[in-house]
């Protein structure tokens, strides 16, 4: 009995001793982790500046496809159509008062203002006859173009060109460029009795437009010169979120953009663009700031092989209003 008693007392013994000696578990404080901010949206200033020159180009006019079937632009553009010319998006000829926004311009200071590069989608450098945006609504309502009745437009020129059809189109990092199309496109001598006063010239290129959008008469710009591409270095703070860099053409109507894809500050044509060796031209670049504030530059310069811009802080003036932009690029040549 003595036995049994001391051999359960070293039993508890020994379990308590085991039981101070275990460790305790620690003590974890579950902690939430800084929270990540929402990033917030990148607001590309310059590209919403080329926006609004968009907007502002518009021309909005109300037609009453009862008693008109055609418009002239200030630019001489002349639009055609017919009562059955405009559908709406179940396909049913509409009727009565339209209206129809529209853009034209000949020159590539205005296409350059408006972002609108001479260049093919897979890089070819095209030389311009003249851009026209059409779109047509109906009280708000998108209308499309009866293919079976087209527009059909007259861009006035000064050159007897045979010409190409481009419609234009963005892909998708927002670069436009222009896409060869199976319509033709005809010069031939104008009637200048019918054309607008604002317009000039003694040759059309006339053309049917079937489809909403942006439309441009090209033709391929051919030289025996060797091709380059070209890079322009911008100072610190300019870069693709606020700057735009062209190649502006002197000898002939033709605009090209470069691209910060890095958006480091250093533009250049991409992949499948080059540019002929020897040409007359002018680096532009035009920025605006989150304060509002435009910059801009121009830079006369002949391209040569691998060319490499660097553009200073001196070299940008500013800053400027939106006005002293255009007003330096209307001036070019």
């Amino acid at each position: 009995m003595v036995k049994s008693n001391i051999f359960i007392g070293t039993i508890l013994l020994i379990s308590l001793v085991n039981i101070g000696c275990q460790k305790e578990d620690p003590v974890i404080t579950y902690q939430n982790p800084t929270p990540t901010p929402t990033p917030t949206p990148t607001i590309n200033t310059i590209n919403a500046f080329f926006e609004t020159n968009i907007e502002s180009e518009k021309q909005t006019i109300s037609i009453d496809l009862s008693t008109q079937t055609s418009h002239i632009g200030p630019n001489g553009t002349i639009l055609f159509f017919s009562p059955n010319t405009f559908e709406d998006m179940n396909g049913n000829t509409v009727s009565g008062i339209i209206e129809i926004e529209m853009i034209e311009t000949q020159s590539n200071n205005e296409m350059l203002w408006l972002n609108r590069p001479t260049t093919t989608t897979s890089g070819q450098l095209l030389v311009s006859g003249g851009i026209v945006y059409v779109n047509v609504t109906q009280n708000g309502n998108q209308l499309s173009i009866n293919d079976n009745s087209p527009i059909q437009a007259s861009i006035p020129s000064d050159n007897y060109i045979p010409m190409d059809y481009f419609v234009g189109t963005t892909d998708n990092d927002g670069r436009f460029g222009w896409e060869l199309d199976d319509d033709t496109v005809t010069t031939n001598t104008a009637d200048t009795t019918n054309w607008n006063p604002g317009g000039n010239g003694f040759f059309s290129f006339d053309f049917e437009i079937d489809s909403i959008g942006w439309i441009n008469c090209d033709y391929f710009y051919n030289s025996s010169d060797p091709l380059t591409g070209v890079q322009v270095e911008l100072p610190d703070s300019f870069n693709g979120n606020n700057s735009a860099v062209f190649i502006y053409y002197n000898t002939i109507n033709s605009v090209a953009s470069l691209y910060d894809s890095d958006n480091d500050g250093v533009f250049d044509l991409g992949a499948y663009y080059s540019t002929p060796v020897g040409m007359d031209i002018s680096f532009i670049v035009v920025s605006e700031n989150s304060n509002g504030d435009f910059y801009y530059t121009i830079i006369n310069s002949t391209i040569v092989n691998g060319h490499y811009q660097t553009i200073s802080s001196s070299d940008m003036m500013g800053p400027v209003s939106a006005a002293d932009v255009q007003n330096a690029i209307n001036m070019l040549p």
